[in-house]
């Protein structure tokens, strides 16, 4: 199957998370993603190096599917040998530090006099525009940033961190759309664009929501707890324990929450508060009596009978869960990665499907610099010529 960015090159100067998993999801769409690393390798090889085997799980995640060059782009040569790149592909992407592109002469005004049809992407920790543009950051200097720290949890007036890497992810995600909304646009116009992306900023729009519920109320919502904290108060919207598990349930309103309280055996709590309004008011009387009827029976049982009701309800599943879950391999959510180290391994795969044909395998992230030599042939370097630039340290 041909898949829609087949064809377009991209050349990645990321490192570490928000940048190279955007490039990654490119990568998935069938971009050609060339790596550019220094010659001891990106920061992200290195991460839980000590904890456990090489490659480590952090860069085979941010970076299956591409190819890397190992280049000096502070020495002269180097500079000259990114400039033959920016020729020939049609996305460059950064997540340096806001300027730093710059000092090394890779300004989005300098690349695009030699390529006017270039992509020029950067992800940063605040924006580049304003007083923190040049302030750097990493995942949870965006959630703390970003507010959803004190959303999450339970404590009032603790900050709380989610448990994975949202802010890096989604920067990533709403760096890798903008691209493609560039690419559209040349596509009519068949010039060029810049691209910029915050940790900060996707983290807003990650609570668009909530942060507009606020402006528009001036209530602070409080911590989400087993739920969410515009919805828990009000609505049956929250995980709760079963006899063997946790499940969750997802909005049981009106004649869902009939129907809830039916299944549970609890058909009293329909009649004492019929609508929602009074259910909202009563919240805190309704909650422990569902909790005490949930342990009763297991999450099989209880996800059968709201089945039945068309109840929207599912299991809270652990990371094993997942990745023995037959759903996530058949749709290539989990997928399997074969690796010339490791064999074949399970991996987070991709979670967007065309033409309803999951990429179930995916490929392995490339070994340091495996690509360089075949790249500087191509660009028109000799094997002298390549020789001499090894033997002087630039690649």
């Amino acid at each position: 199957m041909t898949l829609p960015l087949e064809g377009i090159r991209v050349l990645d100067f990321t490192w570490m998370q928000q940048g190279p998993f955007s490039t990654t999801l490119l990568a998935d769409m069938g971009a050609e993603v060339i790596k550019v690393e220094h010659r001891e390798g990106e920061r992200g090889r290195a991460v839980d190096r000590n904890q456990v085997p090489e490659p480590v799980p952090y860069f085979i995640a941010h970076n299956r599917g591409k190819r890397s060059i190992t280049l000096d782009v502070r020495r002269p040569e180097g500079r000259q040998i990114v400039e033959r790149f920016v020729e020939q592909v049609d996305v460059v992407v950064s997540n340096m530090r806001i300027g730093k592109m710059d000092d090394l002469g890779f300004s989005y005004d300098n690349f695009s006099a030699i390529n006017p049809r270039l992509i020029y992407a950067c992800g940063s920790a605040f924006g580049p525009l304003g007083d923190r543009a040049q302030v750097p950051g990493n995942d949870i200097i965006g959630q703390a940033a970003g507010g959803i720290t004190t959303r999450t949890g339970y404590s009032e007036g603790v900050p709380t961190p989610v448990g994975a890497a949202i802010a890096d992810q989604t920067g990533a995600i709403f760096l890798c759309t903008g691209i493609l909304a560039a690419l559209v646009q040349r596509e009519r116009t068949g010039q060029g664009e810049q691209v910029d992306v915050s940790l900060y900023g996707s983290q807003i729009a990650l609570q668009s929501w909530e942060i507009t519920n606020y402006s528009l109320s001036g209530k602070e919502a409080g911590k989400g707890g087993y739920g969410h904290p515009l919805l828990t108060h009000r609505a049956v919207w929250r995980t709760f324990q079963t006899s063997d598990g946790w499940i969750a349930i997802g909005g049981a309103v009106t004649q869902k929450f009939k129907a809830l309280a039916e299944i549970v055996n609890l058909p009293m709590l329909a009649e004492q508060y019929p609508d929602d309004v009074s259910r909202a008011a009563a919240m805190s009387d309704i909650q422990p009596q569902l909790e005490k009827r949930f342990l009763t029976e297991s999450n099989t049982f209880w996800l059968e009978k709201f089945a039945e009701k068309d109840i929207f309800s599912g299991p809270v599943q652990s990371y094993e869960d997942i990745v023995a879950d037959p759903q996530a391999r058949e749709n290539g959510y989990i997928a399997s990665m074969m690796h010339p180290a490791l064999g074949e391994v399970a991996i987070a795969g991709t979670p967007i499907q065309f033409g309803r044909s999951p990429r179930t395998t995916l490929p392995a992230p490339p070994e340091l610099g495996d690509h360089t030599e075949r790249y500087l042939t191509e660009i028109g370097y000799s094997w002298d010529e390549i020789v001499n630039l090894r033997e002087i340290g630039v690649i």
